[in-house]
């Protein structure tokens, strides 16, 4: 007897119903009542409807490999900073290096744009006729004090050389609690030529003195107002209202009235540092320099062109001297002149003839002291580097590169 598949049919053609019957149909028609059996569409809604831990787990991402320990996050962060530190540091040390060398170039260009504007020494002096060779008509009776500042007032050029031929002193003296060459610093830039005639003049006569006038009664006590006078009128230049072109020639002039015995006991001290594989000449130079222009000069906020350029100046020629004072004393050579002290490259131009001169005999010499003047010599020509980058070089190789005896 076949299977009657009817009711099983009909219940296919009507919804399920999952109420009290609990999933269960039966047939309401046929000639005999079949099994009872589960319908296929509520077996597959209930296969549909996930179960909350199935949910939590969709959840959750899920980490085909176990994370490493937080030892090795550390590790790494470590590492991370390390490099950022070294960065940042390189960043700081090329935006430095940037600032020094764009502030090089703006002293060479504030330096050219006043030599433009005021013109050299000789060539104010040779302007006006007064400089150091031309010969003035000496006075009748002893000019006074009076008539020389008339003459500052109306810029007497040709009266002011007469007096600094034939009465010196009176440029030295104070009249009315001014200095003369105070008195035509405050005037302002139109009286440059005034400025630069008197400056001048005490530049000429420091550098007539001999090494025995300097132990004259009468002659240190014209030296210790012409420094006052200075000193003075390096403190007025220093003014907002005044333009301070004039003072390098002021600290030249100081350091000048000093005589050859500074330079020669500056220089002298600092061989000592040379001979020591750790010291630091190069910035005991530059610190030496400075400790001589006044605390006014020091203090000035951004520091002024022309004396700065003047200082590094000063202190590469310092170097030079040292190193060949210690060179020259090995080789039995004579030391260098004092009187091209920081003007320009004049004690470089020296060295290098010594250097050449005495060829022969500088395989004799200590080799850390050998190896400074070569550095000097490598260094000091490059005039594609402003002074101050230059020194900053010869400061790099030598305070902290160089080699031991």
């Amino acid at each position: 007897m076949a299977y009657n598949y009817s009711h099983v049919i009909e219940s296919l053609d009507h919804t399920p119903s999952c109420g009290t019957s609990k999933g269960r149909v039966r047939a309401d028609s046929g000639p005999s009542s079949g099994p009872t059996l589960s319908p296929p569409a509520a077996q597959l809604g209930s296969a549909r409807s996930p179960s909350p831990l199935r949910e939590a787990a969709a959840r959750q991402p899920v980490l085909l490999q176990p994370l490493p320990p937080s030892t090795v996050f550390e590790k790494e962060g470590a590492a991370q900073s390390e490099l950022e530190l070294d960065r940042q540091t390189t960043q700081r040390k090329r935006e430095r290096e940037l600032a020094e060398a764009l502030q090089d170039a703006q002293f060479t260009i504030e330096r050219i744009a006043a030599r433009e504007e005021m013109g050299t020494w000789a060539k104010k002096v040779n302007d006006v006729n007064v400089e150091e060779g031309h010969k003035t008509a000496p006075f009748v009776r002893p000019p006074e004090a009076y008539e020389l500042y008339k003459a500052i007032d109306n810029k007497d050029l040709d009266f002011i050389a007469r007096v600094r031929d034939h009465a010196f002193p009176l440029l030295l003296q104070k009249n009315a609690s001014e200095f003369p060459i105070v008195y035509a610093a405050r005037i302002g830039p139109s009286h440059r030529d005034v400025l630069i005639l008197i400056v001048g003049a005490f530049s000429r006569y420091v550098n007539h003195l001999d090494e025995d006038d300097f132990k004259k009664k009468e002659v240190q006590n014209m030296l210790k107002m012409l420094r006052a006078n200075l000193k003075l009128a390096i403190d007025n230049a220093l003014l907002p209202q005044n333009q301070p072109h004039l003072l390098s020639s002021y600290l030249q002039v100081l350091i000048m009235s000093e005589g050859d015995s500074w330079i020669h006991k500056t220089a002298h001290d600092l061989g000592l540092l040379l001979r020591d594989p750790d010291g630091r000449p190069v910035a005991e130079a530059e610190a030496l320099v400075r400790r001589f222009a006044t605390r006014e000069l020091r203090s000035v906020p951004g520091g002024v062109a022309d004396v700065e350029e003047y200082v590094w100046n000063a202190t590469l020629d310092l170097v030079i001297m040292a190193a060949w004072s210690v060179a020259a004393g090995q080789i039995d050579a004579e030391n260098l002149p004092t009187y091209t002290f920081a003007r320009d490259l004049r004690t470089f131009a020296e060295l290098k003839e010594a250097m050449e001169a005495n060829k022969v005999k500088m395989a004799r010499v200590n080799r850390r002291v050998r190896f400074i003047l070569d550095t000097v010599m490598r260094i000091a020509p490059n005039t594609v580097l402003g002074m101050r980058a230059r020194v900053s070089e010869v400061r790099a190789a030598v305070d902290r590169g160089s080699p031991a005896v």
